[in-house]
């Protein structure tokens, strides 16, 4: 006996696959916040960007990247990255 094959409208199959993606995405962005902490130095925020160390030199001196300076200390916090990020 072959199975019986059904086919769903467009519109259903359509919203299946978009729901599908953003759980992947969702997903992904919870996995890389539980990687990361909230304040990162500033090997770890290379990391978070993908980005070499010389690059983030650079954007620091020529870009307005968000920081804080604790002591002798920069930190650079993950939510205000993505926002830098969205910008570029």
């Amino acid at each position: 006996m072959e199975p019986m094959k059904v086919e769903l409208p467009k519109e259903i199959t359509d919203s299946i696959k978009l729901e599908v993606l953003n759980a992947f995405k969702e997903a992904k962005n919870n996995a890389q916040v539980e990687r990361y902490p909230l304040y990162l130095s500033k090997k770890q925020a290379c990391e978070y960007l993908g980005i070499t160390n010389r690059t983030f030199d650079e954007w620091l001196n020529t870009e307005s990247i968000p920081y804080k300076h604790i002591g002798k200390v920069y930190r650079f916090n993950r939510n205000d990255l993505d926002k830098f990020m969205a910008t570029k």
